[in-house]
C-alpha cells in the first residue's frame, strides 16, 4: 500500500513539473500581439535616437508533432529618428508594403520540450524577414528543468549558444509561474557575429578585464499558465542592452537596446494553413548572415542595375574631379565599391572592356576593385594580368591592395597559392614576392577567422621551402619563411625547425641572416603556441655555439611567447656565466626596459623581469651604446582603453660602427585590442664592408683624389658575389610582412645602369625636351584607407553592426613648362647643365578630400537605422611659381605668383546624427542631429551657458554651440588668412570621455586678399660672386647708424666678463705653487676615481671638477707649465672683437659682399617690402658678417651677426638686432683652455636684453630641465651662476672621454667620463693638428680599424686586452692573420735567438715582407731582397701594398687587403686591421671582436684562462730539431707532477691546454710558468696518448695548476 501511495506522488510530481514547458495544442491556433523594438542612442533623454519598430499579430498551431506553423498578421514597420521620447514613430508604409507578401508567409519550425528545432521556409522568404521570424521563437525557447529552479547552462539562441541563467518561481494567488532568464552576450561558447577588416587584431583579454568597450546583456521574462497538457505562455518581455565605446563602457556608452513583447490574446480554432509551395530546410534558430554584408551603413542604395549605375558613378567621378576634388567623391567612391560587389564578374569584365582604353577611367577602376574585397575581384585581377592588360606596375599595386582588402575564404587562399607558383608570375622577382607575402596573409585572415583551418592550405609554401632547402637555394629559403612568418600557423613549425641550427642538418651550411629569417618566423607562431616556440626559443638562446645574433633574437621570440617568471630567472642565471658581452647587454636591457611596462598584456612580464633583473649585476647598467641594446617603453590608460608601446632592438657588433641589424617596432591598445601597428627592421650586413673596402689611396695625394678613392667604394662590389647581401630591409604592417629587399650586387648594377646606361641620357634628353614643349597632367588618386566591421544579431532578429569607413581621394592639376638659354645639344650631358640658364614656369593645384564615418545601429538591404559619426576634411593648395637657375652666373631666382583661391582653402566637419531611411523611401531618409537645434537669438545670449528645456516630461541640459572667428593679416604679403570655428557636444551634460564625441565641429580656413595694394609675386633671389654687390637693394651705413648705442651695449657686455674674469682671477691667485702641485695631485686622484663604480666618488669628481676655474690657453704663464713654448703661443692676437670693430665698423666699406639674398615682396603700388641679406668675408684677418635688414622705406630693423677668429684659441661674434640694430644684443665666445687638468672648450653666450618672448618660453623651459636631464644621466645641482650668461665646457680627460658642464641661471648640469666612438684629433694644448684633414682621416682610421701592438714585452690586443707575454726564442707566432677562407693576409713575429729583438713577417699578396732591425737602423726585405732606405717609399707592383719610412719605423700599408697599416721600430711594433675585417682576424692579437671574456681562444677555438697559454698556442711548432727556422719547440699536453684527489680517487693529471716544451733531443735553457687547465683520471686508467694534444683538449676541466712552459731551448748534435 506504501509503494502504491508513493508512486502516485512521485506521478504527480512529474505531472507538475513537465507542465513547465509550453505547449501549443492541436487543432487549435494561439494568437499573440508582438511587439519588437531596437532603438539606439545615448543613455541620456533629450538627445537624438534611431531605430526601428516592428508590430504584429502572431499566430501558432500546430501542423504535425513537434511541428508547427507561425504566422504574422497585419505587420507593421516603423522607423524612427528624432529626439528621444519627445518624437513619434514614423511608419513605414511603403516599406511594409513591399514586405507583405513575405511577411504573410507562414513558416515552419520544431518545436519540443521547450527548445526550437530546425526552421522551414518557402525560398520566397528572404534570410532577412526570416530572421525577424527567428526573434519570435527565440522567446519560445525555453530549457526547463524539472529538478532545479536555479541554474545555469549554456543555451542555443538567435545570438548564439551563450551563458543563461534560469529562475523558476511559483505565483500561488495568480496562478502563474514566473520564468526569468538572463544571458550574458559575453560570455558564449558560440557566439554569432560577423567581423570584416579586423583579421589583424589581436584580443588583449588582460585589457579587458577590468573594462570591455562592448558589452551585452539579456533579460527575458515569462509568465506561464499551467495547463492540463502543458504551459501556456501568457505573457513574455525581453530587454537586450548593448553598450559601446571606444574607450571603458563603465564609464558611459552609446547603446543599442531590443525590446520584445509576446502577449496572449485568444486561442482561436481556425487552423493555420501552408502556402503551397515548397518549404525549405533554412536552418536552426541561429541568425543567418544576409544581404547586410554586401550592404554598407553608411549609404542605402536602390540598385536595379549595377552594370549602369557603375557607369554613372564612373562618369561622374571623372568629370567632377578636375580642376579640384569634389566634396562627396570619397562617398562616391564608397559607391562604386558597393556596386562593385553586388555586381557579377562579368559585369566587372563589361565595363573594363568598355573604358579599358580610357586611362581617366580606368584608374577608377583598378583602384575600387581591389576594394571590393571578394574572391570574385581577384579572379579579374588574376585574369587580366596573365591577359596581358594589366601593366607590371598595375597588377603590383592591385595585388598589394588586395591581399589586404579581400576576405579570406578558401577560394581567396586558392587564388593566392596558383598566382604565387604561376610561371608568369615567377619571371617578377617583385611579384613573386608580393604573391608569396600575400598567399602566408591570406591563411593568416583565413585561420583568424576560422581558427580550426587545415596544415593542408599551407603545403605549396612547405614544398618550395623543402626544395628550397635541398637545393641550398638562398632566396627561396628566405622567400618561403617570410610567407611562414605571415601565415602563423603552428603547422609550420617542423619545416621552419629544419632550418634552425641545433634541429635541422640542412642549418649547418646556411648563413646566419637565414637563421634569424626563421626564429623572425616563430613570432606569429608564438602567439598562437607559446609554449612550443618558447622551448625552441630557450634551446637556441642557452646554445653558446650559436651566433650571438641568433641567441640575440631568440631572445626578442622568447619575449613573444610571454615568459613566466621561473624561466626568466633561468635566463638571468644563464647571463652570469655568459662570455659574450654583446649578448648580456641585450639581454640585461631588454629585461631592465621591460620592468617599467604598464600594458596590460606585458604587465606580469613586466613583473617577472623585475625580479630577474635583481639577480644580474648593476654593473651591467654601465654597458655603452657600442654594445647591443633593447628598449621598450609603453603607456596604457584604463578609463580610456587605449595605449601604445614602442620597441627598438639595436643588434651591435664591436667589429664594426654599424649595427648588424635595427628592428623599431610600434604596437597600439585600443577597445579591448591590440595589433603590431608597424615594424621595420633593416641588416647592415656588408654595408659598412662595402663602404670601407676600398681601394688603397695614397696618403699624400690630395684631400679630392681621397675623397674619390672613397667614393669608388662601389667599384669593389664587382667582387662579391651576387647573392652576397650588401644589406636588406623589410617592413610590416599590422604583423605581416608587406615588402623586403636585399640590397646585393644585381640590385647595384641595375641601379647604376639606370643612373649611367645608355638609355639614361636619352631619358635625360627626352625629359627635358617634354619640359621645353611644356607638361600637363592630372591625376587622381582614390583610396578606402579603412573599412572595420562588426554585424551581430540582437534578440529582435535584426542586425547591429558597429563598423567605421574611411575613404580618401587626392587630385592634383600640373602645368609645367622650362626654357633654356643655350638650347641643349642633340646629345646631352649632365655636366651641360651646370652651364645653362633654366627657367622653370609651373602652376600646381593639389587638392584632397578625406571622409570618415562611424557607424552603431541596424544595417540590413531594407532598411537603416543608425547613430552616425562623420567626418569630413578638405585642403586645396593652389600655387603658381617660376624659378630660374643660371649657374654660369651664380643667380638663382624663385618667385611665388597670386593664384585665385576658393572660398575655403581647408575646412573640416565633424557631425554625429541618428538617420532612418528604408530601401522603398531613401529620398524620405529622416537625419537628427544629437543635440537638438538651438534657436540662434538663444545661442547670442547663452553661448557659454547651460539651458534647460522641458520636452516631453523629460529633463535636458545643452551646451549652445561656441562660434569663433579668427582673422589676421601677414604683413606686407597681402594676405589675410581667417579661421571660423563652431562647436558644440554632450560633454556638458556629465563628465564622461565618450560624450565629447557626440555633438558638431565645424572649421573652415579662408585666405582671401587683404585691404590694400595687390601682391604681384614674391621673390627670393641668391646671388653669389662678384655681382652680389650689385643685387643690394639698400646701403647698410652701420659707421653713422649705429655706433653709440651699439657702443653701450658692447661696454656692458664687457663689464660683465671683466667681472667675472676678476672672480676668476682672484680665486685663482689664493692658490701658491704648493696648491698648483696639490691640484696635480687632484688631478690624478680624479682620473683614477672616474674608473671607480661609486657613485659618492663620482659625485666627489664632479665637486672638485666645478671649483677649477676655466683658464685660456692664451695665458702664458699656464702654456709654460705645461711645456708649451711662449714661440707657439704668440701667434696669437691679442685684439679683441671690439678693437676690431672700432677698426672697421661695416666690411662693406672695404669689400664686396660674397652673397646676396633677396627677398621681396613686389606689390602693384611698388613699394619695397622684404628683406636683404649680405655675406661678407675678410679673409685677412679671418672675419666674417652677415647683415639681415628690411627693405621697407620706413622700417629700420636690421640684425648684424660680426664674427672673428681672434686667434688659433678663440673665436667671438657679436649679434645685435632691433631699430636700427640697437634695441637687443648677445655676444657668443668659443675659446679652447683647461678645466682642472684637462684640456677643455668652452662656449659662453651673454646677454644685457633679451626679447620677453624669449625669456619668457625660456624660463618656462627651465622648469622642465631637471627631468630631462636626470633621465639622461646628468647631474643638475643648485648654483649661483649669472643671470645674464649661459656657459657650455667640454673637458676632455682622454681623447676618448669628455666631461659635460652646462652653467645655466640658477643651476648647472654636468655629466663626466662620457665616452666616444673614437679618439678626437686634439693637441695637448686644445688646439687642433695644422693637417686638420689629415687628422680626420687618420681618426676615422682608429675610430675604424682595430690595433694591436706590443711595447717591451707588454701586449695590447685589438680587444685592448693587455698582459705581459714570455714570447718564445726562434718560433715564429701568429700575431694576426685573416681567418676567413681567402686568408688574404697572415703577420708572424719572432724573437731573435741572439740578440732577442722581435722580427716581423708579413705574408700578403704574392709576396713576402721581413722587417727587422740592423744595428740602429731598421730594414726591410721583400721575397728575401733588401729594400734599400733610398729606394723607400716602395709600392708594389699591384699597387695594393706598399711601404714607408717613418721616423725610427717603418710601415707597411694594405687596407684592400685588410691590414690598414704594420709598423714596426726598435722599441715595438703595432698592427691595425680595416673595419670590415673585425671579427675576421686570429692569432695572438685577438678577433677584434669586442668581446674581452672571450678573447684568449686558441687556434682550436679551446677559451682559456691564461693569457701566456693562449699566446703560447699560436706559436708556430717545429717538426724537427734540424728545421730551418731554428724553432726547437713544440706544443704538448703535460702531466702533472703530483698526484692529485679527484671525487674521492688518487688521480694523475694531464693539461687540455697547450704547452710548450722542447723537442726531444733538445733541452731548456729558459723557462716560464703558466697556469693551465688539467683532467684528471684515475691512476690505474691509461691515457691514450696517440691520438694527441687535438683530443687532450676538449676534455673538461678538473682543477687549474701551473705548468712549466720552455721558452728556449737548446739542442744537443744527437737531436733528430
Amino acid at each position: 500500500m506504501r509503494a502504491a501511495v508513493l508512486a502516485l506522488t512521485i506521478a504527480l510530481v512529474a505531472s507538475q513539473q513537465a507542465s513547465l514547458v509550453p505547449e501549443f495544442g492541436a487543432g487549435r491556433t494561439y494568437v499573440y500581439r508582438y511587439d519588437a523594438l531596437v532603438l539606439g542612442g545615448l543613455p541620456e533623454e533629450g538627445l537624438a535616437r534611431t531605430g526601428v519598430k516592428v508590430n504584429s499579430k502572431v499566430l501558432i498551431s500546430a501542423v504535425a508533432e513537434n511541428v508547427y506553423l507561425l504566422k504574422l498578421m497585419d505587420p507593421q514597420i516603423y522607423e524612427y529618428s528624432g529626439i528621444w521620447p519627445r518624437d513619434p514613430f514614423i511608419p513605414a508604409a511603403k516599406l511594409t508594403t513591399a514586405l507583405a507578401a513575405q511577411l504573410l508567409m507562414p513558416i515552419k519550425f520544431e518545436y519540443a520540450n521547450g527548445v526550437v528545432g530546425r526552421v522551414f521556409a518557402p525560398a520566397g522568404v528572404s534570410a532577412t524577414v526570416l530572421n525577424l521570424h527567428r526573434g519570435i521563437l527565440n522567446i519560445l525557447q525555453l530549457n526547463l528543468k524539472r529538478t532545479q529552479n536555479v541554474y545555469e547552462l549554456q543555451e542555443a539562441g538567435v545570438q548564439g549558444i551563450c551563458k543563461t541563467h534560469y529562475v523558476i518561481s511559483e505565483d500561488a494567488k495568480a496562478q502563474h509561474i514566473v520564468v526569468t532568464k538572463s544571458k550574458d552576450l559575453t560570455d558564449c561558447q558560440e557566439r554569432i557575429i560577423k567581423d570584416i577588416g579586423l583579421a589583424y587584431l589581436e584580443k588583449c583579454s588582460e585589457c579587458q578585464k577590468k573594462g570591455k568597450s562592448l558589452t551585452g546583456t539579456a533579460t527575458y521574462n515569462y509568465v506561464m499558465k499551467p495547463t492540463a497538457t502543458g504551459a501556456l505562455i501568457t505573457e513574455a518581455t525581453v530587454e537586450e542592452l548593448h553598450q559601446f565605446a571606444p574607450f571603458n563602457a563603465a564609464n558611459g556608452a552609446a547603446q543599442m537596446e531590443a525590446k520584445q513583447t509576446l502577449a496572449f490574446v485568444e486561442i482561436d480554432k481556425t487552423p493555420i494553413l501552408p502556402i503551397k509551395a515548397d518549404y525549405l530546410a533554412r536552418g536552426s534558430l541561429q541568425y543567418e548572415f544576409a544581404t547586410e554584408i554586401l550592404q554598407t551603413p553608411i549609404q542605402l542604395l536602390r540598385i536595379s542595375n549595377a552594370q549602369a549605375q557603375i557607369v554613372e558613378i564612373l562618369q561622374h567621378l571623372v568629370a567632377h574631379n578636375v580642376d579640384q576634388v569634389h566634396d562627396d567623391a570619397p562617398l562616391k567612391f564608397i559607391q562604386l565599391i558597393q556596386l562593385f560587389r553586388v555586381s557579377t564578374i562579368e559585369n566587372a569584365k563589361a565595363i573594363w572592356d568598355q573604358f579599358k582604353n580610357k586611362p581617366a577611367y580606368r584608374h577608377w577602376i583598378l583602384d575600387a576593385i581591389p576594394a571590393v574585397g571578394n574572391s570574385a575581384a581577384l579572379t579579374f585581377i588574376k585574369e587580366k594580368f596573365l591577359a596581358g592588360e594589366l601593366t607590371t606596375a598595375e597588377f603590383a599595386q592591385a595585388l598589394l591592395a588586395s591581399v589586404h582588402m579581400v576576405v579570406a575564404d578558401r577560394d581567396a587562399v586558392h587564388l593566392y597559392s596558383n598566382l604565387a607558383l604561376h610561371h608568369k608570375i615567377k619571371e617578377y622577382p617583385v611579384l613573386r614576392e608580393a604573391a608569396m607575402l600575400g598567399y602566408g596573409t591570406m591563411i593568416a585572415k583565413y585561420c583568424a577567422a576560422v581558427p580550426t583551418c587545415p596544415a593542408e592550405l599551407l603545403r605549396p609554401i612547405h614544398e618550395i621551402a623543402a626544395e628550397a632547402i635541398a637545393k641550398a637555394d638562398i632566396p627561396q629559403i628566405t622567400l618561403a619563411l617570410k610567407a611562414l612568418g605571415n601565415a602563423g600557423h603552428p603547422a609550420s613549425l617542423k619545416t621552419i625547425q629544419k632550418i634552425l641550427p641545433g634541429f635541422g642538418s640542412a642549418a649547418a651550411t646556411l648563413p646566419v641572416r637565414v637563421h634569424i629569417d626563421a626564429i623572425l618566423a616563430l613570432r606569429a607562431i608564438a602567439k598562437k603556441e607559446p609554449r612550443q616556440i618558447q622551448d625552441v626559443a630557450l634551446q637556441l638562446f642557452m646554445d653558446k655555439a650559436l651566433h650571438p645574433e641568433v641567441r640575440m633574437v631568440s631572445y626578442i621570440a622568447l619575449f613573444e611567447t610571454k615568459p613566466s617568471v621561473a624561466l626568466l630567472n633561468t635566463v638571468a642565471g644563464a647571463l652570469k656565466k655568459e662570455t659574450n658581452m654583446q649578448l648580456v647587454s641585450f639581454v640585461h636591457s631588454y629585461m631592465k626596459s621591460m620592468t617599467r611596462s604598464i600594458a596590460p598584456d606585458m604587465a606580469p612580464v613586466g613583473a617577472a623581469c623585475n625580479l630577474a633583473i635583481k639577480t644580474l649585476s648593476p654593473k651591467l647598467d654601465r654597458l655603452n651604446m657600442f654594445y647591443s641594446k633593447a628598449f621598450y617603453l609603453d603607456t596604457y590608460l584604463t578609463p580610456f582603453m587605449a595605449g601604445a608601446a614602442g620597441g627598438a632592438f639595436l643588434i651591435n657588433d664591436a667589429a664594426t660602427i654599424l649595427p648588424r641589424a635595427v628592428v623599431a617596432k610600434a604596437r597600439a591598445y585600443l577597445a579591448g585590442a591590440a595589433a603590431d601597428v608597424l615594424e621595420v627592421g633593416v641588416r647592415t650586413e656588408g654595408l659598412q664592408e662595402a663602404l670601407l673596402k676600398s681601394p688603397a689611396a695614397d696618403v699624400n695625394a690630395d684631400r679630392i683624389t681621397r675623397m674619390r678613392h672613397t667614393l669608388k667604394a662601389l667599384t669593389d662590389w664587382e667582387a662579391l658575389p651576387k647573392n652576397e647581401p650588401l644589406g636588406s630591409i623589410y617592413i610590416k604592417f599590422f604583423g605581416q610582412e608587406v615588402a623586403f629587399a636585399n640590397i646585393d650586387k644585381t640590385i647595384v648594377e641595375q641601379a647604376k645602369q639606370l643612373a649611367i646606361g645608355v638609355h639614361a641620357h636619352e631619358k635625360l634628353r627626352n625629359a627635358l625636351t617634354a619640359l621645353q614643349s611644356g607638361v600637363a597632367f592630372h591625376y587622381a588618386k582614390p583610396m578606402l584607407a579603412g573599412e572595420v566591421r562588426r554585424i551581430l544579431p540582437t534578440a529582435a532578429g535584426l542586425p547591429m553592426e558597429l563598423s567605421t569607413y574611411t575613404a580618401a581621394v587626392a587630385a592634383a592639376t600640373v602645368n609645367v613648362q622650362a626654357v633654356m638659354n643655350p638650347p641643349l645639344p642633340e646629345k646631352i650631358h649632365f655636366d651641360q647643365l651646370l652651364k645653362t640658364d633654366i627657367q622653370l614656369q609651373a602652376e600646381v593645384k593639389p587638392s584632397a578630400v578625406l571622409q570618415t564615418f562611424a557607424v552603431m545601429g541596424v544595417n540590413t538591404a531594407l532598411i537603416q537605422a543608425a547613430l552616425m559619426a562623420r567626418g569630413k576634411i578638405f585642403g586645396i593648395v593652389p600655387a603658381k611659381f617660376s624659378a630660374r637657375a643660371n649657374f654660369p652666373k651664380g643667380n638663382f631666382k624663385f618667385e611665388a605668383l597670386p593664384v585665385t583661391t576658393p572660398d575655403h582653402v581647408a575646412a573640416v566637419r565633424y557631425e554625429t546624427f541618428a538617420v532612418a531611411r528604408n530601401i522603398e523611401d531613401v529620398a524620405a531618409e529622416r537625419i537628427t542631429p544629437i543635440i537638438p537645434a538651438v534657436a540662434e537669438e538663444q545661442t547670442q545670449q547663452q553661448s557659454n551657458e547651460i539651458f534647460n528645456s522641458q520636452m516631453s516630461g523629460s529633463y535636458m541640459r545643452v551646451a549652445a554651440p561656441i562660434r569663433k572667428n579668427l582673422c589676421g593679416t601677414i604683413p606686407y604679403m597681402g594676405i589675410k588668412a581667417c579661421l571660423e570655428a563652431t562647436t558644440s557636444n554632450t560633454g556638458i551634460i556629465r563628465k564622461a570621455p565618450y560624450l565629447n564625441l557626440f555633438g558638431q565641429h565645424v572649421a573652415f580656413v579662408s585666405v582671401l586678399p587683404a585691404e590694400g595694394p595687390a601682391v604681384e609675386r614674391v621673390e627670393i633671389e641668391i646671388q653669389t660672386g662678384p655681382k652680389a654687390a650689385e643685387k643690394l637693394l639698400r646701403r647698410i651705413n652701420i659707421a653713422e647708424e649705429g655706433i653709440p648705442e651699439a657702443k653701450t651695449i658692447l661696454m656692458k657686455l664687457r663689464e660683465i666678463v671683466e667681472a667675472g674674469l676678476r672672480n676668476n682671477t682672484y680665486s685663482s691667485s689664493s692658490s701658491s705653487s704648493s696648491s698648483q702641485a696639490r691640484n696635480e695631485d687632484q688631478a690624478i686622484s680624479i682620473s683614477s676615481s672616474q674608473s671607480s663604480s661609486s657613485s659618492s666618488s663620482s659625485q666627489m669628481v664632479e665637486d672638485e671638477v666645478y671649483k677649477y676655474p676655466f683658464k685660456k690657453f692664451h695665458k702664458n704663464q699656464y702654456l709654460q707649465s705645461v711645456g708649451i713654448s711662449r714661440a707657439r703661443s704668440s701667434g696669437s692676437r691679442a685684439a679683441s672683437i671690439e678693437a676690431i670693430q672700432r677698426q672697421n665698423q661695416y666690411l662693406g666699406d672695404t669689400i664686396p659682399p660674397s652673397f646676396a639674398i633677396i627677398f621681396r615682396i613686389v606689390r602693384t603700388d611698388r613699394t619695397v617690402f622684404g628683406y636683404q641679406v649680405a655675406g661678407y668675408m675678410d679673409k685677412a684677418i679671418k672675419r666674417v658678417q652677415v647683415i639681415l635688414s628690411s627693405l621697407a622705406a620706413n622700417d629700420n630693423w636690421r640684425m648684424s651677426i660680426d664674427g672673428v677668429l681672434l686667434s688659433k684659441y678663440k673665436v667671438a661674434a657679436n649679434v645685435a638686432w632691433g631699430a636700427d640694430g640697437k634695441e637687443y644684443g648677445a655676444v657668443i665666445k668659443a675659446e679652447t683652455g683647461i678645466l682642472g687638468p684637462s684640456p677643455a672648450v668652452r662656449v659662453e653666450l651673454e646677454w644685457l636684453k633679451l626679447p620677453t618672448l624669449v625669456t619668457t618660453y625660456a624660463k618656462r623651459l627651465t622648469e622642465y630641465i631637471p627631468r630631462g636631464a636626470a633621465m639622461g644621466g646628468f647631474t643638475v645641482a643648485k648654483a649661483a651662476n649669472s643671470e645674464r650668461q649661459i656657459e657650455f665646457s667640454v673637458a676632455l680627460p682622454t681623447k676618448e672621454t669628455i666631461d659635460i658642464i652646462l652653467r645655466i641661471p640658477r643651476m648647472t648640469i654636468s655629466k663626466l667620463g662620457v665616452s666616444l666612438p673614437f679618439a678626437l684629433p686634439i693637441e695637448r694644448d686644445g688646439s687642433l693638428p695644422e693637417d686638420i684633414v689629415d687628422s680626420v682621416q687618420n681618426m676615422l682610421y682608429e675610430a675604424t680599424s682595430a690595433q694591436c701592438s706590443m711595447i717591451k714585452n707588454k701586449m695590447t690586443t685589438f680587444n685592448h686586452r693587455r698582459y705581459k707575454s714570455d714570447v718564445p726564442l726562434s718560433c715564429y707566432q701568429v700575431l694576426a692573420q685573416d681567418c676567413t677562407p681567402e686568408l688574404k693576409f697572415m703577420v708572424l713575429m719572432k724573437k731573435d735567438e741572439l740578440s732577442e729583438q722581435d722580427h716581423i713577417n708579413v705574408k700578403i699578396s704574392d709576396i713576402d715582407v721581413d722587417l727587422y732591425p740592423m744595428g740602429s737602423e731598421v730594414l726591410v726585405k721583400v721575397n728575401g731582397v733588401e729594400v734599400p732606405a733610398s729606394n723607400l717609399p716602395y709600392q708594389h707592383p699591384s699597387g695594393t701594398v706598399w711601404i714607408k719610412q717613418k721616423t725610427g719605423a717603418l710601415s707597411l700599408y694594405a687596407p684592400s687587403h685588410g691590414l690598414q697599416e704594420v709598423q714596426y721600430s726598435k722599441d715595438g711594433w703595432k698592427i691595425q686591421v680595416v673595419d670590415w675585417m673585425k671579427g675576421q682576424t686570429c692569432g695572438v692579437c685577438g678577433k677584434a671582436d669586442g668581446e674581452i671574456r672571450q678573447e684568449f681562444r686558441t687556434p682550436s677555438g679551446y677559451l682559456t684562462k691564461s693569457p701566456v697559454s693562449f699566446a703560447h698556442s699560436w706559436v708556430l711548432p717545429a717538426e724537427s730539431c734540424r728545421d730551418a727556422n731554428q724553432c726547437r719547440m713544440r706544443l704538448e699536453s703535460v702531466k702533472l707532477e703530483k698526484q692529485m684527489i679527484v671525487d674521492g680517487q688518487e688521480s694523475k693529471c694531464y693539461s687540455v691546454e697547450p704547452v710548450l716544451r722542447c723537442l726531444p733531443g733538445c733541452y731548456p735553457v729558459r723557462t716560464s710558468l703558466v697556469n693551465v687547465g688539467y683532467h684528471c683520471l684515475p691512476t690505474d686508467s691509461n691515457l691514450n696518448q696517440s691520438e694527441g694534444f687535438n683530443s687532450a683538449y676538449k676534455k673538461s676541466v678538473d682543477l687549474r695548476d701551473t705548468a712549466e712552459a720552455h721558452v728556449a731551448c737548446r739542442c744537443t748534435e744527437q737531436c733528430t
